[in-house]
């Protein structure tokens, strides 16, 4: 088997797997598998600074403007 039709045969086998729908479902769940890996560091951080941010905002006094009143 030479090269070009080894090519030919993968790029056929690619164009029936693209038309069925279960390999659009394997490859949205790969997709949002691999953004959610991704993500989990990053999740990670804004949960922190959000506990962060909101213990500081129980902390603080409530600041009231005169013009407020």
């Amino acid at each position: 088997m030479d090269v070009s039709s080894l090519i030919h045969s993968v790029i056929d086998w690619l164009q029936a797997r693209a038309r069925e729908r279960t390999s659009w479902d394997g490859l949205t769940i790969i997709v949002i598998s691999v953004l959610a890996l991704m993500a989990s560091p990053i999740i990670r951080y804004v949960a922190w600074l959000g506990l962060a941010y909101g213990l500081w905002t129980i902390w603080k006094k409530e600041k009231r403007f005169p013009f407020l009143n």
